[in-house]
């Protein structure tokens, strides 16, 4: 199978795996917000953060770590198994001691009796689930991601399920959070049933000497979780704290629609990984060809996005959430030019994994989280949502120009300037056609856009069509 057709399939199905989460968290968040009352909302919320926060410690980004290396030794079958079985042991120890700091946690708030036996339980449902995502990454490692995604799938519509039934039946936050665990076994015995299959037999193993190569090579990658938790979730907690919960709401409102759009960016990096994981080892000019590739692909899909928010932000905003948030429009429409930063930092983010470089990226998120928490501590007492936006605008900035430091021996490899002209012109078109032809429908104005959008990628460069026309070729 081509490169393209690969990296094309393992996308696919990836997407219907974030597809499966994006759902279970609209939905669930829709059902409680009608059905449960904002306090049990609140309490939710808070445990899934929690689980979150807690999970840099209980995976200790393992799992990423492990695409990496299970990447390089795809054929040995009996070194995909040794060191599966070594993470999913330190793993459980991991998550013992995650359970332990979110039950000090509990206590320490005074947290009342159902919702700490809520959080017992989210500690449980974390443990279960970090050992699922250890095991699927020896699928991602392999680049067979229909196991993989298929794991993730079934962990979010059983949960979506399970809790749509407990909240129909008027169940407290324990009831709804064992539902959370109930999800998340069926996930791992799902991915237990896959491994076993492929590779034979799950065992943990207590070897210290791996436990402490995992440790280490693992702690880049827990850094950047914690981090990437902190810079992405701060404003939200600062917003809320200096300027009110309806600013917060104006401002989750926009970012739903800009920065969530980087499920797209991800669903080809996570597809990406493991591929230029192999690729640095073996070819390191390829890895960089196909950096430089997807760099490309996503920078033609986050400029249109970015346009196409700027323009039609506020009917999307009023069509979805109401004249209410009409005052979010000025924050969609600016937050719409994060939009190709965060695609281009999810690329090169990967690039960095990918290259070994996995403590550059660390340094790099932690640097972006200091620095999001400064500008929003800074800035939002005195221009309130437009604070915590512009905080986002500059942080963006800021880990985009860290990254390209990082990979700088490699940057004119793998960001060539001129993929910038295609979609600038079709960016153009776009604009100077609205203005001419101002009055049109929404649905026809959307379509032009599209049309002249596309059509100037291709007449700039015909080549962008050429891993389409390999995926449709039959071999």
């Amino acid at each position: 199978m081509s490169a393209a057709r690969r990296i094309a399939k393992n996308s696919t199905f990836q997407a219907v795996a974030f597809a499966a989460e994006g759902l279970t968290e609209f939905i669930l968040t829709l059902a409680l917000a009608r059905l449960a009352g904002v306090e049990e909302l609140g309490q939710f919320s808070t445990l899934i953060i929690l689980a979150s926060l807690f999970a840099f410690i209980s995976a200790f980004g393992l799992p990423s770590l492990l695409t990496r290396e299970i990447s390089r030794v795809r054929d040995d079958r009996g070194q995909i198994a040794r060191i599966v079985n070594a993470a999913v042991g330190l793993v459980a120890v991991l998550s013992t001691i995650a359970a332990l700091a979110m039950l000090v946690v509990g206590v320490a708030s005074g947290y009342p009796t159902p919702l700490l036996r809520a959080l017992i339980l989210t500690a449980i449902a974390l443990g279960l689930q970090s050992i699922a995502m250890v095991v699927s990454a020896a699928f991602r490692g392999i680049e067979a991601l229909e196991r993989s995604s298929a794991v993730t799938a079934v962990m979010e519509i059983a949960f979506m399920l399970l809790a749509l039934a407990a909240i129909l039946l008027d169940a407290r936050i324990d009831g709804l959070m064992a539902m959370y665990v109930a999800s998340r076994l069926a996930a791992l015995v799902l991915a237990v049933a896959f491994y076993q299959a492929r590779f034979g037999r799950l065992w943990p193993a207590f070897d210290r000497t791996s436990w402490r190569t995992l440790l280490s090579k693992g702690f880049p990658f827990s850094v950047n979780s914690i981090f990437s938790f902190t810079y992405s979730r701060a404003d939200v907690v600062i917003l809320s704290f200096l300027a009110g919960n309806v600013a917060v709401g104006f401002y989750v409102a926009a970012y739903s629609l800009t920065m969530r759009m980087n499920v797209i960016a991800r669903t080809l990096t996570f597809a990406l990984y493991p591929f230029l994981s192999l690729q640095f080892v073996k070819d390191t000019r390829s890895m960089l060809a196909y950096t430089s590739k997807g760099l490309y692909y996503l920078i033609i899909a986050g400029l249109l996005i970015a346009t196409m928010l700027w323009m039609f932000g506020n009917e999307l905003l009023l069509s979805l959430y109401g004249e209410a948030f009409a005052d979010a429009a000025a924050a969609l429409r600016l937050l719409a030019f994060a939009v190709p930063l965060r695609f281009i930092e999810t690329m090169l983010a990967t690039a960095l994994d990918a290259s070994n470089r996995s403590g550059m990226r660390a340094m790099a998120v932690a640097v972006t989280g200091v620095a999001n928490c400064s500008l929003n501590l800074i800035l939002i007492p005195t221009y309130q949502v437009m604070g915590a936006v512009y905080a986002t605008l500059a942080s963006e900035a800021i880990i985009c120009a860290v990254f390209i430091w990082c990979l700088r021996d490699v940057a004119r490899e793998i960001m060539d300037w001129r993929s910038l002209v295609g979609p600038g012109l079709g960016t153009a078109l776009i604009v100077a056609g609205l203005m001419l032809f101002n009055g049109m429908s929404i649905w026809l104005s959307l379509t032009f856009s599209v049309l002249a959008y596309s059509m100037a990628i291709v007449v700039f460069d015909p080549s962008t069509t050429e891993p389409l026309r390999q995926i449709a070729r039959r071999r």
